[in-house]
């Protein structure tokens, strides 16, 4: 019998990965060429309790790292929203069982085991001020209020009012005003800088100007 083998397997590997395992993990893993026997041994490690489904194709341990998963799911995204700014004390405390990320390309949402991840789209030249933190992908905290602010417009709601929770004075104004040049939409760069007390005047799209307000 080979469950006590694969639940020691999985559990010494579990921890190095955060608590998420892809499919092509477990293959290497367990070493199983017939697929048949593999999708067996799969369901077994399951019905112990040493790994659980959360969509096609990947699996979580008891204990996993929800940025960890969206990146999984989505290599290229980022985490930002509401997830970034409650870890930089920009908001107060945020939902655990959601995570949310940006990326090129079709909007999509994960739900199963009662969490979420939020992959919303986001074109591409809008995907800067992003850092790596433990092989995750995360927008700095200012990058993360314009997401916010962005997709709010864009009818997102988030779980705080982005008018009055936000504390602006954590937040660096000279890197926001730098980051906002690079939006072409001149109602979104007047609605940003309404909402985070900006004073500037910056080009948008090809030669014209918006004003944000103080």
């Amino acid at each position: 019998m080979k469950l006590p083998a694969d639940l020691a397997a999985v559990a010494q590997v579990l921890p190095h990965q955060r608590g998420v395992l892809a499919k092509a993990d477990l293959q290497t893993l367990l070493a199983e060429p017939h697929p048949t026997a593999f999708v067996r041994r799969v369901q077994a490690l399951e019905r112990a309790g040493a790994i659980r489904r959360f969509v096609r194709g990947f699996y979580v341990g008891p204990e996993f790292d929800l940025p960890t998963l969206s990146q999984r799911l989505a290599p290229d995204s980022y985490v930002t929203g509401h997830t970034v700014l409650a870890r930089e004390l920009i908001v107060g405390p945020r939902a655990d069982r959601q995570v949310i990320a940006a990326k090129v390309g079709r909007a999509r949402t994960y739900r199963s085991l009662g969490y979420e991840v939020r992959h919303l789209s986001l074109a591409p030249h809008l995907h800067f001020g992003i850092r790596s933190i433990d092989g995750v992908r995360f927008a700095d905290a200012e990058k993360a209020t314009l997401d916010t602010l962005y997709f709010h417009l864009r009818g997102h709601r988030q779980p705080f009012d982005v008018h009055g929770d936000l504390a602006l004075e954590r937040l660096d104004r000279r890197r926001l005003r730098k980051y906002l040049r690079h939006y072409r939409n001149p109602k979104f760069v007047t609605f940003a800088g309404e909402t985070l007390g900006l004073l500037l005047r910056m080009r948008v799209g090809l030669g014209k100007l918006a004003d944000a307000l103080e």
